[in-house]
């Protein structure tokens, strides 16, 4: 009997220790399940919370889960929902203990001190976002706003500017704010906002075009580099539509304007861009039966004209082809141009038309005489006419006489040569 007692004693040992091994795991798998739980439920109630703004269920979800941030920003935000601002702080200065590096608790901390009043809180809870995140926008320009307010502009500045450089959809509102901060004054404005790129700056331009300053306006998108057709093209249509001639000349022509410029290709030496919409020729694209082209065949002068040829109906309303042309205000001018004709034959001759943009009926100044049917030499033709006090431009374009009908048939060929203007 006696040899057996070493063994049994062994074995009593081994169960034993299985017994607590097995004992420890059971209690660390219930206390583990027990956390799981109360984790589970307390993010169930902050998902709530944020969600519905309920202070009930963020208050549950801290109590579960007092070490977890999220459930204190929930409580923080159904704080602040609830006018319960200072609470809310506390709240949200607990969530970024709890996650120091999180730059969002930092950015929402600075928010809740602003509310709050804490002015000297919210820069430092600010300053630690733009630490923690220094190419994101948000930080930059919530400090910026607080910096500005506290009297700090060129600090106030330069955080809002790298938050417009990080997201360029907050360029509007940082030209917008200089403008209003230094009353319109356009190199003020550029000095503040420091546009560095071409999309900055082209926003710039608009912007000052749109507030009435729009040689200013020309003068910084003159200054930009690679700047697209679009962008240019946009931009110049802006201009005219304000009747801001001269400025949109210089972007068209990509130079100063001290004196009036005079025709672009009065002689159609060049071909007619069918895409023009500044100071060039411009055909109208909704004029029926007509056919437009540049004709090197005896022109009236250099190597080319302009060749119309009609065949049908058409609106003589609509001019088929017209210029921009910037002229003094109150001056006398004398418009040259020379015609050719072939087998011409309409109720409705065309003719020459000059009228001031800038009206709202685009007023008639001066009009040619019809042209002949036929003529089997160039005819020269001028036409005087005085602009108006506040005339920058006129448009000179071809039309044609009333109908009595419309659309009114035309058929036949015209030639145009060297348009010029002259000052008297």
């Amino acid at each position: 009997m006696s040899t057996l007692q070493p063994n049994s004693s062994r074995l009593s040992s081994m169960q034993v220790i299985r017994f607590l091994v097995a004992a420890i795991a059971l209690c660390f798998l219930v206390g583990a399940t027990f956390f799981a739980a109360r984790a589970g439920l307390s993010k169930m109630d902050t998902k709530a919370a944020l969600t519905s703004g309920s202070l009930t269920a963020a208050e549950r979800a801290v109590d579960l889960t007092p070490s977890d941030p999220d459930a204190h920003y929930a409580r923080a935000l159904a704080l602040s929902f609830n006018g319960e601002e200072r609470e809310a702080v506390k709240e949200y200065e607990r969530a970024a203990v709890l996650r120091p590096r999180d730059y969002f608790l930092w950015l929402s901390l600075g928010a809740a001190r602003d509310e709050a009043g804490d002015e000297a809180g919210a820069l430092a809870a600010f300053r630690e976002a733009v630490r923690l995140a220094p190419f994101y926008a948000q930080p930059h320009w919530q400090l910026g706003n607080v910096l500005l307010r506290a009297g700090h502009m060129d600090e106030a500045f330069v955080e809002m500017r790298r938050a417009a450089e990080s997201n360029s959809s907050l360029t509007p509102q940082l030209i917008d704010l200089a403008w209003t901060i230094y009353n319109g004054d356009v190199s003020s404005v550029e000095k503040a906002i420091e546009p560095q790129t071409a999309q900055a700056r082209v926003a710039l331009a608009h912007f000052a075009a749109r507030h009435g300053k729009s040689v200013d306006a020309a003068g910084i998108f003159r200054s930009i580099e690679n700047v697209s057709e679009d962008d240019r093209r946009a931009f110049l249509t802006e201009l005219l539509a304000a009747k801001d001639f001269r400025a949109a000349y210089e972007v068209w022509s990509k130079k100063d304007v001290r004196v009036e410029a005079g025709f672009t290709d009065g002689g159609f030496e060049e071909q007619v861009n069918l895409d023009e919409t500044g100071f060039g020729w411009r055909i109208a694209r909704d004029v029926q039966a007509v056919r437009v082209s540049v004709d090197n065949v005896q022109p009236h002068g250099g190597k080319s004209c302009l060749r119309l040829d009609w065949k049908g109906d058409a609106n003589p309303s609509v001019p088929v082809i017209q210029q921009l042309v910037l002229v003094e205000p109150g001056a006398r001018y004398r418009l040259h141009f020379s015609v050719r004709t072939d087998q011409l034959v309409t109720g409705g001759l065309p003719l020459v038309v000059i009228s001031d943009p800038a009206t709202n009926d685009s007023h008639e100044l001066a009009r040619s005489n019809p042209f002949k049917g036929r003529t089997s030499a160039w005819q020269d033709y001028a036409v005087e006419f005085i602009t108006g006090k506040e005339t920058e431009a006129v448009v000179v374009s071809l039309k044609r006489q009333s109908c009595s009908s419309n659309p009114c048939p035309i058929f036949g060929s015209i030639w145009l040569d060297d348009f010029s203007l002259d000052k008297l």
